[in-house]
C-alpha cells in the first residue's frame, strides 16, 4: 500500500480555473470552468445539486405496472420518460432502472435506501439525456449490483451513453460483477460523494474523463481503478481522499493526470499512474 498526501499543485499544464458566480442550479450557472491542455471540463451548480425542488417520489417496494407521470413500469423495468427529479426508494430484485429522454433533457436521480439487484444489463441505464445526475441522499445507504452474466452490451452496473455526476453524501457503493462497475461514454464526474465500486474489470471508467471533487471514493477491481480512454480524456482528483486496489493501474489516462490536495492510497500490480500525456502529481510519492 502506498498513501499520501499531495499538496496543492496549480494546474497549470492540465487546467486553468476560473471561478464564476454560482447561480440557480442548472447546467448554464457555472461555478467554476476548467480548459484543460487537451480538453475541458466544468463543475455546476448542477452537478452539487442534491435537493429538486419539485420531485417525483417512486416507492420500488410498492411500484405497480402501468404508465405514471414521468415514468412506466412493467413489472421489471422502470423507465424514466421524462425530464426532472425523481427520489427513488425501496428494493428491486432482477430489475433495473432505464433513462430514455430527449436528448437536450436532464434527468436527476435522489437515491433515498436503495437496493437494485439486476441480472440482465445495468442496474442503471441511461439510454438517452443530455446529463443525468446520480444523488445518495445523506444518511442512506444505496447498493447497485449487476449479475456475472450480462447478455447486454452496456457492460458496466451503471451505464451511461451521456455525462454523468456522482453526489451526495449518502454511501453509494456499485458492484461491477460482470465488467466495470460505473462507465460513461463521455464524461464521469464524482462530486462532494461518498463512493464505494467492485468490479469485475474496471472500477470507474469516464471515456472522455473522470473528474473526482472533494469526495471520499475507494476502488477494488481486476482491471484499473480509474480508466480514461479518448483523444481529450483526463483523470482530475481534487480534494478528499481516493484508495484503489487494482489488478492492472491504479489509473490510466492517455493524456493527463492531475492530483491536487487530495489524500490518496494507491495500490496496483501494473504501473500506478500510466499516462503519456501530462503528469501533474509529485511521482515521488507514488512509486
Amino acid at each position: 500500500m502506498i498513501g499520501l498526501w499531495l499538496g496543492m499543485i496549480w494546474l497549470s499544464g492540465c487546467a486553468q480555473v476560473l471561478e464564476m458566480p454560482v447561480g440557480i442550479p442548472d447546467e448554464t450557472s457555472q461555478e467554476a470552468v476548467v480548459k484543460g491542455a487537451v480538453g475541458e471540463y466544468e463543475i455546476t451548480a448542477y452537478d452539487r445539486e442534491t435537493q429538486g425542488a419539485e420531485t417525483v417520489e417512486i416507492d420500488l417496494d410498492s411500484l405497480e405496472a402501468g404508465a405514471k407521470e414521468g415514468y412506466g413500469y412493467d413489472g421489471r423495468q422502470l423507465t424514466i420518460n421524462a425530464e426532472g427529479t425523481y427520489a427513488i426508494k425501496g428494493k428491486m430484485n432482477h430489475g433495473n432502472i432505464v433513462i430514455h429522454v430527449y436528448e437536450d433533457e436532464m434527468v436527476h436521480l435522489i437515491l433515498d435506501g436503495v437496493e437494485i439487484t439486476s441480472v440482465q444489463g445495468p442496474a442503471i441505464y441511461v439510454e438517452k439525456a443530455a446529463k443525468v445526475v446520480i444523488t445518495a441522499r445523506e444518511g442512506t445507504e444505496n447498493v447497485l449490483s449487476d449479475g456475472v452474466t450480462n447478455g447486454k452490451e452496456q457492460k458496466a452496473c451503471v451505464f451511461s451513453n451521456c455525462d454523468l455526476t456522482l453526489n451526495g453524501r449518502g454511501r453509494l457503493s456499485v458492484f461491477g460483477y460482470h465488467a466495470d462497475a460505473v462507465r460513461s461514454k463521455d464524461q464521469l464526474k464524482i462530486v462532494e460523494a461518498n463512493f464505494y465500486a467492485k468490479a469485475k474489470e474496471n472500477g470507474i471508467r469516464g471515456n472522455d474523463g473522470v473528474i473526482l471533487i472533494d469526495s471520499d471514493t475507494e476502488v477494488d477491481c481486476e482491471g484499473t481503478g480509474i480508466f480514461a480512454s479518448s483523444d481529450k480524456d483526463m483523470v482530475v482528483v481534487e480534494g478528499g481522499s481516493l484508495k484503489v486496489i487494482a489488478g492492472k493501474n491504479a489509473v490510466f489516462a492517455s493524456q493527463c493526470v492531475s492530483i491536487t490536495e487530495a489524500q490518496t492510497d494507491l495500490y496496483s500490480v501494473l504501473e500506478t499512474v500510466q499516462c503519456e500525456g501530462v503528469r501533474e502529481f509529485d511521482e515521488e510519492m507514488i512509486k
